[in-house]
């Protein structure tokens, strides 16, 4: 068994709790829509102790960055309000990174929209970078495929404009990565997420979810201004993705509250 194997199979396995506020929801309809982006656009983003996880394509470095929409369906604080649920729209906005202090892989969160007014709570406490956003979805779902899948959402943050269809094949070996266990552990499961919470610190949280069932997609049209105000991604690149996949649903388990440390010195 190769590390990345094992290290893949310990997050799988180590469910675990944090205190009274973790989350435990169902998400629907998820999917990861990837992008390549030149080393020397993205770079200035990343802060220490991380650094990007890159790949060579004709002798330039690259890194990837992903919209990762989905339906929180029934988001609870499932310790001491289990009874109360929300259910809502929502789109991280990350990259991959590496912790310089364990060379552990993991995740860095630009941004994130949320289709509900529960988006202050980690905005205001924990200073996550969260904003409202208004959606709308529409998707047709048969023989384990989606044969439609479109999104819309406005946002302070940036819209986004969606319209997608998968196939019933399993994820294959993308672009980049060495081995399908590497390319779950990267793309598909970093448990640890990092952002910038203020001009000093840095904000940090984890997360579980069991192994994907991961199906092939494809992109009809796409389109994330977070990522063109950013410098990224433009119009025409995000019409041809590094890769699209999708999944029906999965369980999800978001350990808070979030930790902080000061950005060391330079």
């Amino acid at each position: 068994m190769s590390h990345n194997q094992e290290v893949l199979d310990k997050r799988i396995q180590a469910r675990k709790s944090k205190s009274s506020l973790d989350v435990n929801t169902l998400l629907e309809h998820f999917a990861i829509i990837s992008y390549k982006v030149p080393l020397s656009k993205i770079k200035k983003y990343i802060p220490k102790p991380f650094r990007l996880w890159t790949f060579l394509e004709n002798g330039k470095e690259y890194a990837l960055v992903s919209a990762v929409p989905f339906k929180d369906k029934d988001f609870r604080f499932y310790k001491f309000a289990p009874f109360i649920n929300f259910s809502f729209y929502q789109t991280n906005f990350r990259t991959y990174i590496i912790d310089e202090r364990d060379g552990a892989y993991t995740a860095w969160f630009f941004g994130t929209t949320l289709g509900s007014i529960t988006h202050l709570l980690p905005k205001l406490l924990w200073k996550m970078p969260w904003e409202f956003a208004r959606y709308t979805f529409d998707f047709k779902y048969e023989e384990g495929r989606y044969k439609k899948y479109t999104m819309e959402f406005t946002s302070k943050m940036g819209n986004g404009k969606i319209d997608l269809e998968s196939s019933t094949e399993d994820c294959i070996l993308l672009d980049g990565f060495s081995s399908l266990a590497e390319q779950d552990l990267i793309l598909t499961h970093p448990v640890k997420g990092y952002y910038t919470q203020s001009e000093t610190k840095i904000g940090a949280y984890e997360i579980w979810h069991p192994k994907f069932n991961l199906k092939q997609g494809k992109v009809k049209m796409a389109y994330f201004e977070l990522f063109e105000r950013l410098g990224l991604v433009s119009k025409e690149e995000m019409k041809i993705p590094h890769s699209v996949l999708i999944t029906d649903q999965i369980a999800f388990d978001v350990l808070l509250p979030p930790a902080h440390f000061s950005h060391p010195s330079e």
